[in-house]
């Protein structure tokens, strides 16, 4: 039975065991295999290296793109529109009598470009503008009827394909309705290349006779930037897209007080507001009275800069409608384009105040011109609880130690090769209340003299409240605190305390401030305040004194003559 309860112990353990395997193994090996997989970090759109390939942008990209077949932005523009094969139309004919109903006769624009009406025939409209159409079939119809009225609606869009090619995903046939754009047909191809042009986009255009009749530009960059649909037309049937691969030397640089800094693709003709308007415009804090640009020499290595003063410009919005600016002068291929920022324009100087106020809290200023007193007084006055001996003024932006080459030298070393003095610098420092700035602030709410400290960013006012006791602790009878009295030193708080207990280390004593100081209470002249705390520390077990030594070695030589005296007393009783 022994062994069998053993046996039994031994596999509970090594369930356990596994058991806490397999929990760590989930807990960690998740985390682990999403990193190793790369299933949760996809690549950014438009971030992607070359040779990588999103399917999951791919593919939502195509379902975004199939949703919106069809759909139109505005109202179809009759004088714009082209019929052409496949368009679902409905023509409306009025009834002639009284008695008589009206005809409303769907009909399908044939390949050829007709569409057949009962009683009437057909009617060639292909090829023509939707209000041209209805304007000939309305003559035809009413040649042969005499009917008051003849109309001609597009009921359903037609789809057709278009060709792409060039630097996008998924080049080929893609369908496509009058109603869409180039953008949404490379949507449906899958995207374009990480190295495909924006700019240098065309499309070849069909006639019937299936020579080429026109090429048309499209700039997507433009349409992106500023919402330019001409730069993005509609398509017809048996378009051809071509997308270009993008030259890496035909770009220019936007940088600075923009809405979005970057490299854009140059065109020849690009001008400085071409380039202003491309990166979302001048922001408000932007100094746009000398825009600096450096442009490279004609031997293609160094580069000169000069500046451009376009503060006759008008607002962003109306760079999108006009064309001619002063100083707006052409880009060429490599120019960087920097717009510096204005200095300290509008920016928010807050400062805080906390503590024995009416109103705590935050408050704007104006750098250089508000004080603290005017900061005290906006803040309601002080209240009677308030302690100004302890109050305290920090700089936020006053960190020492950044600057302090000395402090990390040394804080990089090791603590065995530094110097005493080395030693104690650091100590020092690293007591240091960072930002501290020394104020009487006594001194400075006096009606009669009143000293003018003016106020700078992220600044912290603290008015410290009234403590009317000294707080001792440590090695002493009576730890606690004690009523302040000014006349005290602190021996007297020490004895108020009950005195120094066993193991304390007197010589060691320091005084704490309100402020963060330590001082040796024996060697430092200090006035305490209320508020002060006295700590009283214990003798470490490596620090041993002289009177502890002689302590030991009188109560060891008591316990040898008590022993001797022991034995000689027997000896002497001994027959």
């Amino acid at each position: 039975m022994k062994i069998h309860y053993a046996n039994i112990m031994n596999c509970k353990r090594i369930i356990v065991f596994y058991t806490i395997v397999m929990c760590f193994h989930i807990l960690l090996g998740a985390d682990l295999y999403s990193q190793i997989t790369g299933a949760i970090k996809l690549p950014k759109p438009g971030a992607m290296k070359p040779g990588e390939y999103d399917t999951v942008g791919v593919l939502k990209a195509e379902t975004l793109a199939k949703e919106t077949l069809g759909i139109v932005e505005t109202a179809i523009n009759p004088d714009t529109y082209i019929v052409g094969p496949n368009d679902i139309m409905t023509v409306f004919i009025a009834p002639i009598g009284i008695k008589d109903e009206s005809n409303h006769i769907e009909a399908i624009v044939s390949p050829d470009g007709r569409i057949v009406i009962p009683a009437i025939g057909a009617v060639q409209i292909g090829g023509l503008t939707l209000s041209k159409a209805e304007e000939i079939v309305r003559e035809k119809v009413s040649s042969l009827l005499k009917t008051p009225s003849v109309s001609l609606v597009l009921r359903k869009m037609r789809t057709f394909k278009v060709i792409i090619r060039g630097s996008v995903k998924k080049p080929g046939i893609i369908s496509a309705t009058p109603s869409d754009r180039v953008s949404e047909i490379i949507d449906r191809s899958g995207g374009l290349l990480y190295s495909a042009s924006t700019r240098s986009i065309n499309i070849m255009r069909y006639g019937k006779d299936e020579k080429p009749q026109s090429l048309l530009d499209v700039d997507l960059q433009k349409f992106y930037a500023m919402g330019d649909k001409s730069s993005n037309p509609f398509l017809e049937g048996g378009d051809i897209i071509y997308v270009p691969t993008l030259s890496r030397t035909e770009v220019f640089q936007v940088n600075g007080e923009i809405g979005s800094e970057g490299e854009y693709e140059y065109k020849k003709g690009d001008k400085l507001s071409t380039a202003i308007s491309t990166a979302q415009g001048f922001l408000r804090t932007a100094r746009i009275d000398s825009i600096e640009i450096a442009r490279f020499d004609q031997n293609g290595f160094s580069t000169s800069t000069f500046f451009v003063d376009c503060s006759a410009w008008p607002s962003f919005t109306s760079l999108l409608h006009q064309t001619e600016y002063p100083n707006d002068i052409l880009l060429e291929p490599g120019d960087r384009i920097y717009v510096r920022e204005k200095i300290k324009w509008r920016k928010m100087y807050t400062v805080s105040i906390t503590g024995e106020v009416q109103k705590p809290g935050k408050y704007a200023i104006n750098p250089d011109s508000n004080t603290i007193q005017d900061l005290i007084a906006r803040a309601g006055g002080l209240t009677e609880d308030a302690y100004n001996e302890n109050s305290l003024l920090m700089r936020q932006k006053d960190d020492n130690l950044i600057y302090d080459i000395e402090y990390w030298r040394l804080l990089s070393l090791p603590a065995a090769s530094l110097t005493d003095r080395e030693k104690a610098f650091l100590r020092e420092k690293k007591r240091e209340k960072r930002g501290l700035i020394a104020v009487d602030f006594n001194t400075l709410m006096r009606d009669d003299r009143k000293i003018f400290l003016s106020l700078e960013d992220q600044d912290s006012v603290y008015i410290a409240p009234k403590k009317e006791f000294v707080n001792v602790f440590g090695k002493v009878q009576k730890p606690g605190r004690i009523k302040f009295n000014s006349s005290y030193t602190y021996e007297d708080y020490i004895r108020s305390a009950g005195g120094f207990s066993a193991r304390a280390d007197e010589d060691e004593t320091l005084i704490l401030t309100q402020r963060g100081e330590q001082l040796l209470a024996e060697a430092d002249d200090y006035k305490l305040l209320p508020g002060d705390q006295i700590m009283v520390p214990e003798i470490p077990e490596n620090k041993v004194n002289f009177k502890d030594i002689l302590s030991v070695v009188l109560t060891i030589t008591a316990q040898i003559v008590t022993v001797a005296a022991f034995i000689f007393t027997l000896s002497r009783n001994t027959p």
